[in-house]
């Protein structure tokens, strides 16, 4: 994994990188959509965030799977 310093900073960092880029989004939704929906606003919001979190994990979630395949310990 020396070689691969981008592959070795994604699964050790993926996780929390998924949860920031999730609180992003639903920041910049509510700051988005707030002046004209209001509380309502909540709703896309926290459901863009949960599907931004589902990507990005998944894509963590497949960079450890070949890592841990092809990468010899």
């Amino acid at each position: 994994m020396e070689k691969f310093p981008v592959l070795r900073l994604i699964t050790k960092y993926g996780t929390a990188g998924s949860m920031v880029l999730a609180v992003l989004v639903a920041v910049f939704v509510l700051v988005l959509t707030w002046p004209f929906w209001g509380l309502a606003s909540l709703i896309p919001s926290v459901v863009l965030a949960l599907l931004a979190f589902v990507v990005g994990k998944s894509y963590v979630e497949l960079v450890v799977l070949i890592t841990d395949m092809l990468m010899p310990q």
